[in-house]
This record gives structure tokens, C-alpha cells and sequence, in this order.
């Protein structure tokens, strides 16, 4: 089997280390299997040649304006293979460097036009089908190593009495929304952890004066499920279904707290996951209710969850059944951990 990716990423030559990129976690496994050409940022406008030179079987791309372009030259006729669009995120709310309008029209577009969509969120499968594109609700692999990590949170608590609540991950971002768990934790007997890059001065200006929030810096990646398993409670405020960071913290089989939308795709509340609108609320009722944690822990054990070699398995057996043009593939149209 011969792959060609084209996708965003900057860094090309992947070396099996951990990436924040799916694709970057996901490619190492799958060259130890099969050729594979991965095209980058840079040589985005070289995609055509380098498909007419390499002769892929099926043409895998991720984000836009990468996605945009193999569906484009599909339409035109000028490719002959399947076109698979791993549709990632939700790029309109993402992409916020970039004009809406455009970023909406090559989202909607690529989706449409490919022949299949592969993603992980379950809003997004609905919103393809929607638009009459069969799609695959495929699982991420965990990228947590087992390194312990030498950072003692206790040492940092305020109050003995204090749960330790974490927050990991891109803190900046207007679609994190992490000023609404900074601003619940300025009111609530908690200890909460930031670990992420530098907060910007609006939230600086939240966590003025509040010694129970701590900014921690980046964690290194091998040192990431040492570092949850120390905390009570641990908290993702974007609305998403599923994501490398949900990932992290159902492998460390901790309570969530996340926001009472897309996550439920996802979560049940009070069952797998502590949902709510109002953060604030969600600490206060999580730190009072020890036998509810206790519950969410024991059934988040019912959430699987996947090597990225068992995911490339996964990737490869669907890739052969669409170049092979076999058209029952409903095996693959189910979740691996959704609650619904």
C-alpha cells in the first residue's frame, strides 16, 4: 500500500517522538507497515507533481488549506485514487488567525467533496453525513509516557484540605475558554494547576491576588499521566467530543469536569464525567461529593483506549477495504469510547 498524506504540519520527517499532531503520532506506526509520502506546509503547492511522481493508492489529508487541495484536483478529475479527509477539529472555531468566511468555505467544501471523512468527534461525523459524505469514527491513541514526573503538587497547596484540580493544555486560545475555570477556582477552596504555555495578561490580571492557582509551565509529554494521577480533579473546558487532552485524563482514570455540550457526544454525566455550564458549580459539587468522584473513577474504566499502533491497525484495515472499493463498511462508522 502506497499512502500519500498531505497535511499542515511544518515538521515532515516524523521520528516516532511525541507530537501534539495526530497525524505526526499516527505516521510513525504506519511507515514501519507501509510507503508512505507525507507532504507538509512547505510543499504544499508541489502536492500535484509529487502525486503524479509517487502514485499513491489513496490520498489521506488533514486541516485546510491542505485538505482543500487533493478534494479540489479530485473534482477537476485530475486524481484517480480515494480521497480520505481526516476532519480534526473544529477548524472555523480554530483557525482564528485566518478569515472566518474562508476557513468556513474549505472546512464545508473539503468535507463534502471527499470521498470518505475520518474523524474522531462525533458532532463533525454528523455534520458530514449531513452533507451525504460517508464517514468513520476512528479513535486517537494515548501519547502519555510512564516517565515519573518530579514535580510534587502537594508541595504547592495552599490548604492541606484542598483538592488539586488540573488544567492541561493550550491555555491562550479564545476556544479553550480556561478564564472560566480560572475565574470558578478564584472562588472555591481548591488548589487549581496551569500547565500550558504562559497565560496572557487578561488572565494574569484573573489570577492576580488568588495564591490557590498556580501557572506551572509545559510538562514534559512522558511525564504527563505521572503528573494527572496526582490530581483530584481534572478539567477541560473547550467544547469538544474527545480529544488528545480527554484522552490523557481518561487514561488517568480521574473525575472530569467539562462543559455540558459537544462533550457529552462523549460523556455521561455523573457517570463518566462531571458535565455543567457553570464551572464554578461543577468544583463546588465535585469537591463536596467524595462517593460521586469515587463513582466517575470507577466508571471511566469503561472508556477504552488505544495505543497509536493499535489505532494504525485500525487506520490500515479501513485504507485497504476503500482502495479495494469494498462499499460495506459499517464496522468502522461506530465509535470506539463515545457514550451514545
Amino acid at each position: 500500500m502506497k499512502i500519500l498524506n498531505i497535511s499542515n504540519n511544518p515538521d515532515t520527517s516524523p521520528d516516532g517522538k511525541f507530537s501534539k499532531t495526530f497525524w505526526n503520532n499516527l505516521i510513525y506506526p504506519l511507515k514501519q507497515k507501509v510507503e508512505v509520502l507525507d507532504i507538509g506546509k512547505k510543499d504544499l503547492l508541489k502536492f500535484y507533481s509529487k502525486y503524479l511522481k509517487f502514485k499513491p493508492d489513496i490520498i489521506i489529508s488533514t486541516w485546510i488549506p491542505a485538505g482543500f487541495i487533493p478534494v479540489f484536483f479530485k473534482k477537476m478529475g485530475l486524481i484517480q485514487c480515494p480521497v480520505v479527509h481526516r476532519w480534526e477539529d473544529y477548524y472555523a472555531e480554530s483557525m482564528t488567525t485566518y478569515p472566518r468566511w474562508i476557513v468556513n468555505f474549505m472546512e464545508n467544501y473539503t468535507a463534502k467533496n471527499a470521498d470518505y471523512v475520518i474523524t474522531i468527534l462525533k458532532t463533525l461525523q454528523e455534520r458530514a453525513k449531513e452533507m451525504g459524505t460517508e464517514t468513520f469514527l476512528l479513535p486517537y491513541g494515548i501519547t502519555a509516557g510512564n516517565k515519573k514526573t518530579k514535580i510534587n503538587l502537594d508541595s504547592f497547596k495552599t490548604k492541606k484540605s484542598n483538592l488539586k484540580v488540573i488544567y492541561l493544555g493550550e491555555i491562550n486560545l479564545p476556544y479553550k475558554r480556561v478564564d472560566k475555570i480560572i475565574e470558578a477556582a478564584r472562588e472555591v477552596d481548591c488548589d487549581l494547576f496551569l500547565f500550558g504555555e504562559e497565560p496572557k495578561e487578561e488572565y494574569k490580571s484573573l489570577m492576580k491576588g488568588h495564591n490557590n492557582i498556580h501557572y506551572m509551565g509545559w510538562v514534559d509529554q512522558e511525564e504527563v499521566a505521572s503528573l494527572l494521577k496526582q490530581g483530584d480533579i481534572l478539567v477541560n473546558t473547550a467544547n469538544h467530543d474527545i480529544s488528545m487532552k480527554f484522552l490523557d485524563y481518561i487514561n488517568a482514570r480521574k473525575p472530569i469536569l467539562a462543559l455540558d455540550d459537544r462533550p457529552s457526544k462523549t460523556f455521561k454525566h455523573k457517570e463518566t464525567a462531571f458535565l455543567t455550564s457553570d464551572f464554578k458549580q461543577g468544583l463546588i459539587e465535585l469537591i463536596k461529593d467524595d462517593q460521586l468522584r469515587k463513582k466517575i473513577e470507577k466508571n471511566m474504566k469503561s472508556l477504552k483506549i488505544y495505543s497509536w499502533e493499535e489505532v494504525a491497525d485500525i487506520h490500515l484495515a479501513l485504507y485497504e477495504k476503500i482502495i479495494a472499493g469494498e462499499k460495506n463498511l459499517s464496522e468502522f462508522e461506530n465509535s470506539y469510547y463515545h457514550s451514545n
